[in-house]
């Protein structure tokens, strides 16, 4: 499954149930949006040519799945081509140091594992227009 990308989004993870619950429902939803796009690319009627094989979400903290468990359940199951979104609206401990460090470790031990970390929300150039348009109009 080398070709097959999958997008882990990592949250912070919480001591409360619902707000882990809520971040589930956001990974499903995500994934429905995804097998969408990807029937639209199979149709031929969206000109994009690709999607993610699956999307998974992680916590670092407080909360199950773990990065690690995330990571290395995918790798046994053939997945080696990640993209990992800190969910992280700016660039903190966990965007700068802790999810790059985590990754490190990873691929020390599974050499085949082949990943990318996106930039977090704030560093989007759309962000700014998301909160106005969304929000604050």
């Amino acid at each position: 499954m080398k070709n097959k990308k999958v997008l882990v989004v990592v949250s912070h993870g919480s001591k409360r149930k619902p707000s882990n619950e809520e971040f589930k429902t956001f990974i499903n939803d995500l994934n429905k949006l995804n097998t969408k796009h990807k029937e639209k690319l199979e149709s031929g009627s969206f000109k994009l040519n690709e999607f993610y094989t699956k999307i998974e979400g992680a916590h670092l903290e407080f909360a199950e799945p773990q990065l690690e468990s995330v990571i290395e359940a995918l790798i046994k199951k053939g997945y080696e081509k990640l993209e990992i979104l800190p969910l992280f609206i700016f660039a903190g401990y966990h965007v700068l140091e802790d999810i790059p460090s985590r990754m490190k470790k990873l691929e020390e031990n599974y050499q085949q594992l082949d990943y990318k970390i996106l930039k977090h929300p704030a560093a989007n150039n759309n962000f700014t227009d998301y909160i106005f348009q969304n929000i604050i109009s």
